[in-house]
């Protein structure tokens, strides 16, 4: 959590005023950079405890996997995903922005602006999914409880309400959230204690589960392997949101560790859960939702409520809060406060279109996956530019976008055509090789169906920036730190 550094004045002297928070898109001082490494213990917990990623364990058992096949899916789809998402932490710690900034010393300091359409992109869509997720957990679980309504006008009410709340929290920023984080972080891990504990006399380690939604086994093994590694690798352009807080000082490899361990333990459990209680259900027809209240006592169906609205702030702001940074950098002559507020505005219509208007979550869903074979590339193109630079950034010429360009970062015109056909390559080759109920690439059939999008567009991307950086090299590869 940022702090302000406080001096200890001479006693003939007037008290300084406090000077506020840093929070937009200029480079945390490093006297505010206070943040450590364990509070991603906070972090990746707060936001994977949710309803909105705990549900994505069903894919597994959807898909027609018995119980040990679903979690043994889920263990090694998270372990490649984590495998990704982890080193990006170094970015921004490295140069005090955002990842979406950082990526301008890689990709240019215009091209800085793919990051940030993906990001506002994806996180637009993950907050949608997370608000509507927790505002039908409290719609369904208030339906048995009190015989509430359900419908469009009470599943729009329940989704105000969170959403407020989760826009309040993200527009506040930083601090106010990693707060927020410490309680919902315990919470929604008491939760999920207490659901597998509560369902525990029903459930059979021998599930064997159904049908296969691919040709056999192992086929369908590798596509929910491959969906639960999407999980960890959604937030990949988040990250730095909270690493530019920690010093520059931090071991590189402790940070790693740090992210790493908590984003792969937070994932398995929230995911692993959401495999546990699908299994009970009556059918993959079934909503999760629906079937996790039917299935629970009335007495935690309250705790349902509570979870649905509560445990959807953390997910929900950590979107918006990256979304709003990310715009922010696009419009930097106006406060990241307004510039969220505007955004969280236009979340809601989003939200309100997607989840009311249309009935279309499930294609958003499927869109946003879709989206990540994207982000993968992006990712790679980072993690190789890292160790071509060895580490080491300037990170005031990562701003010149605001003076009118220039800087070690400028490349030509402001792009690094390295890194954008690195990037490009990766992710048509990605593309192709989508397998989800939206779009199917026509090199999905070499793979039988598996969705192989996420590792192969990572792989092309790293090798094409890497193999023509080597041929052309970049003049930041050989800069010293400013």
């Amino acid at each position: 959590m940022s702090t302000l550094h406080e001096g200890v004045a001479p006693a003939t002297a007037p008290p300084r005023p406090q000077r506020p928070e840093v929070d937009g898109i200029e480079p945390i001082p490093e006297a505010e950079r206070t943040s450590r490494p364990s509070e991603f213990w906070w972090i990746w917990p707060s936001a994977q405890f949710s309803f909105g990623t705990v549900v994505l364990g069903a894919l597994p058992v959807v898909f027609g996997l018995g119980w040990w096949g679903a979690i043994s899916a889920i263990v090694a789809g998270v372990a490649v995903g984590t495998a990704l998402l982890a080193p990006l932490a170094r970015l921004g710690v490295r140069t005090g922005t955002n990842d979406p900034i950082a990526s301008g010393a890689h990709f240019g300091v215009r091209g800085r602006v793919i990051g940030n359409v993906l990001t506002i992109v994806t996180a637009l869509g993950f907050f949608a999914i997370a608000v509507w997720t927790g505002g039908t957990a409290v719609m369904v679980a208030g339906n048995r409880l009190a015989s509430t309504p359900t419908g469009p006008g009470a599943l729009t009410a329940a989704m105000a309400a969170t959403a407020l709340v989760v826009t309040f929290v993200a527009v506040r920023g930083h601090a106010l959230m990693v707060r927020t984080y410490r309680i919902t972080a315990v919470i929604g891990g008491i939760v999920l204690i207490g659901t597998v504990l509560v369902l525990s006399p029903r459930f059979s380690a021998g599930y064997a589960g159904g049908d296969y939604v691919l040709s056999g086994p192992l086929h369908t093994w590798l596509l929910a392997a491959t969906a639960s590694a999407t999980v960890p690798l959604s937030y990949a352009t988040f990250q730095g949101d909270y690493t530019r807080y920690m010093p520059s000082s931090t071991p590189p490899g402790k940070l790693v560790r740090h992210s790493g361990a908590a984003m792969a333990a937070s994932s398995v459990v929230a995911l692993g859960t959401g495999a546990y209680v699908s299994t009970l259900l009556a059918g993959p027809d079934v909503p999760w939702l629906q079937g996790l209240t039917d299935a629970v006592p009335g007495w935690f169906a309250v705790i349902v409520v509570v979870f649905g609205f509560a445990g959807t702030i953390p997910q929900g702001a950590l979107c918006l809060y990256a979304a709003g940074l990310s715009a922010n950098s696009v419009f930097w002559r106006a406060s990241r406060s307004v510039v969220t507020a505007v955004v969280a505005a236009l979340a809601l219509v989003v939200l309100y279109l997607g989840a009311v208007v249309y009935d279309a979550m499930e294609s958003m869903g499927a869109f946003v996956t879709l989206l990540l074979t994207v982000i993968a590339p992006w990712a790679a193109v980072l993690m190789a530019g890292y160790r071509l630079h060895r580490g080491r950034y300037r990170p005031l010429d990562l701003g010149t976008f605001t003076t009118g360009g220039g800087g070690l970062y400028w490349y030509g015109n402001g792009v690094n055509l390295r890194a954008l056909a690195g990037f490009a390559a990766g992710s048509l080759v990605g593309v192709l090789w989508v397998n989800n109920p939206l779009y199917v690439g026509p090199l999905a059939e070499l793979t039988s169906g598996v969705d192989l999008g996420l590792p192969v567009s990572f792989a092309v991307a790293a090798a094409v920036y890497t193999a023509l950086c080597r041929r052309w090299p970049e003049p930041a590869t050989c800069a010293e730190p400013g």
